[in-house]
């Protein structure tokens, strides 16, 4: 057949998502465009590719055999579009980048302003979550991601050192005393995490220091945590970088805290070298280092 590559980046999306819904959201495309091009494919290829199942789909044999070869075709349409892109000068393109809600959210989205002026054709897809999306089948350019990473493939470069500490509002420590020891936090209200955040280093240690607390609100979202906190209605841990953006909130027992994690910049060993990802982490390195030089609780390695 006549190589057609719309049809293989569909193939990929679907491969790397495991469904043909979950890849229409990644395209910004429908199901049923999603759908259609895939069977296209299939037709011209006189093969099939996935089996369907109600919960999703799975590389077919076939599929299998000729995914390594479609990521081939994935990289040579970069590169070309590297190439035309960077022909006058200019740098342009999307670049997809991952990070933890509260980091992309606090550090990264109010800066990027200054790239944008720098680069108006260079466009950043920013993705946070506290789910880690899988660098190797593309499903970002670069992820900035708390804690060492575990596939070696990636490259990927130490950003610094995250500091945790246990936060109160001023409105909820009006009426209270002085903290002094962990022994203090006991009958005080928390707000728990669940979910994904109820892994990240800062709750699981505050899970362990916290039992003798009152849940008063328990949520899989760092953001909720941090409303529901400057709200009044308890405590809870955060990132240094965080609990300091916001003047209202107070650290209780400094250093009580020990848990640190190192903060790495990823990216895919394809892709890294293309001048407009390379524009973008030497972007958001700079934006991390300064602001973990600058936070008390963290230090810059």
């Amino acid at each position: 057949m006549s190589q057609n590559w719309d049809l293989f980046r569909f193939f990929l999306a679907v491969a790397r998502a495991g469904s043909i819904a979950g890849a229409a959201g990644r395209l910004a495309e429908s199901p049923a465009t999603v759908g259609r091009k895939l069977r296209e494919l299939e037709t011209a290829l006189s093969a099939t590719l996935f089996d369907r199942s109600i919960s999703g789909v799975r590389l077919t044999s076939c599929g299998s055999r000729i995914l390594a070869r479609a990521e081939q075709m994935e990289h040579q349409a970069q590169l070309i579009g590297e190439a035309v892109c960077g022909s006058d000068g200019q740098l342009a393109g999307t670049v997809t980048v991952a990070a933890p809600s509260g980091l992309g959210q606090i550090l990264l989205a109010p800066q990027l302003r200054e790239l944008h002026n720098l680069h108006p054709e260079l466009r950043v897809m920013l993705l946070l979550s506290t789910s880690k999306v899988n660098l190797l089948n593309r499903e970002a350019d670069i992820a900035v991601r708390i804690g060492a990473p575990k596939q070696e493939r990636l490259v990927g470069r130490k950003l610094g050192e995250v500091g945790f500490g246990i936060y109160a509002s001023d409105l909820y420590l009006d009426a209270l005393g002085d903290f002094e020891t962990a022994a203090d936090l006991e009958g005080h209200n928390i707000i728990a995490a669940s979910g994904d955040l109820a892994q990240t280093v800062q709750n699981q240690e505050f899970a362990a220091v916290s039992a003798a607390c009152n849940v008063a609100l328990t949520t899989d979202s760092i953001f909720a945590q941090l409303e529901a906190v400057k709200s009044g209605l308890g405590i809870a841990p955060f990132p240094a970088y965080l609990g300091q953006s916001h003047p209202d909130l107070v650290e209780l027992l400094p250093g009580h805290l020990q848990a640190s994690a190192d903060l790495w910049l990823l990216m895919h060993p394809d892709t890294c070298g293309m001048a407009r990802i390379q524009a973008v982490q030497e972007f958001v390195t700079r934006i991390c280092k300064t602001a973990l030089a600058g936070g008390g609780a963290a230090t810059c390695l």
